[in-house]
């Protein structure tokens, strides 16, 4: 019998078994339990960071948008009512509705357009649609409720007009052609007997009155062509807000300060408007404002992400201030300088966490090219 077998079963040795301790588990689950926090924390800033970029991206392009927009009405104002008979004077749009007849006019009286946030500018832009005379027709005389021109095949049916007395003391008033026209005959629906020995202008079917203004941290706007959009309380619900976190808006006219006589039409300084609610127009005469070649204006976008960091006491995120006053938003128009004494800074303080947030700043020169046209008052 062999050796081997003489072994008992349970003679042979025990093997020894195989896994982990407590001890060895409980070190692994702590392990795992820091990579858990530290990927966590990882992906809280990498989620915190790409909604940064991408408010900022928003920002960047609501701001270029908005800058469109306003320069492409902007660069069309005045179109229609660039004669020096009209600048400067009121048009009643509507009873009760009267505006100021300018190609553009930054911060007009708050009975015409409600002031807007704190520190921000509002503008009014007017421009017609008419393809035809820009320089009118001699009102030859009235008769019923028409006028009576030297070429009435000149205006359409629907086409609003402005019958210009020698001088507007008055409130200038627009009104719609009407059928029939007949032989030199155009009829309208509001008919002005003090513009006898006027002009009339045509301001196409379809003119622009539109405003904008800055509020509730949105670039909001007003046509009122459509409606009213003056200060009443029922006017409020007319604004339309265009274009969520736009929180700034300022403007400036650049005027032509050459002799008298000797316009060139080359802007030597900008001027500022009075700040809401100030009552002043400027420019408001004739020849200040055939005397504003162009007008400037800078937009600020605001990113939509507020910036925040983990307190480490309260274990609550807070503001992470990532605009600070040597990286504020500024324009040309910010400082003082020799051909634009009265600055018109970018002020965002009103909002106590201002610097919460990313901001993108777009400025653009818009000229007047309709004002650029006209030939120069003699009396300017």
């Amino acid at each position: 019998m062999s050796a081997l077998a003489l072994v008992s079963p349970s003679r042979r040795p025990l093997q020894r078994q195989g896994g982990f301790s407590l001890i060895e588990i409980l070190v692994g689950m702590v392990i795992a339990m820091i990579g858990v926090a530290i990927m966590t924390e990882v992906l809280l800033t990498s989620d915190q960071r790409t909604r940064s970029t991408t408010a900022g991206n928003e920002a960047l392009s609501s701001g270029a948008v908005m800058s469109h927009l306003i320069e492409r009405d902007l660069v069309q104002a005045g179109f229609g009512i660039n004669s020096p008979r009209l600048l400067g004077c009121n048009l009643e749009l509507r009873p009760g509705v009267v505006v100021p007849l300018a190609p553009v006019t930054i911060n007009p009286p708050t009975t015409v357009i409600p002031a807007g946030d704190a520190n921000t500018d509002r503008l009014l832009i007017v421009y017609g649609s008419d393809n035809g005379q820009p320089e009118g027709q001699q009102i030859r005389g009235i008769q019923g409720a028409g006028y009576g021109v030297g070429a009435s095949s000149a205006l359409a049916d629907n086409d609003y007009v402005v019958a210009a007395p020698p001088t507007c003391a008055g409130n200038l008033k627009l009104a719609r052609v009407v059928p029939p026209r007949v032989n030199y005959l155009v009829n309208v629906d509001v008919l002005d007997p003090a513009a006898v020995t006027g002009i009339l202008y045509n301001l196409g079917r379809a003119p622009h009155i539109v405003a904008y203004a800055v509020r509730g941290g949105s670039l909001t706007s007003c046509d009122f062509m459509v409606s009213n959009c003056s200060s009443s309380p029922a006017s409020a619900a007319n604004w339309t807000a265009v274009a969520g976190n736009i929180v700034s808006l300022r403007a400036q006219y650049g005027r032509d300060t050459a002799a008298a006589g000797a316009m060139d039409g080359i802007v030597d300084t900008w001027v500022t408007a009075p700040a809401p609610p100030a009552a002043p127009l400027a420019p408001m005469d004739a020849c200040a404002l055939a005397r504003t070649p162009a007008v400037r204006f800078a937009l600020v976008a605001r990113s939509s992400q507020f910036e925040s960091h983990l307190d480490p006491t309260t274990k609550q995120r807070v503001c992470e201030p990532v605009t600070h006053a040597g990286n504020a938003p500024r324009w040309e128009g910010s400082l003082a300088t020799p051909n634009a004494p009265v600055p018109a800074p970018l002020d965002l303080s009103a909002d106590a966490e201002w610097q919460c947030y990313r901001y993108r700043t777009f400025e653009t020169v818009a000229p007047s090219r309709n004002i650029n046209w006209i030939r120069t008052p003699a009396s300017c």
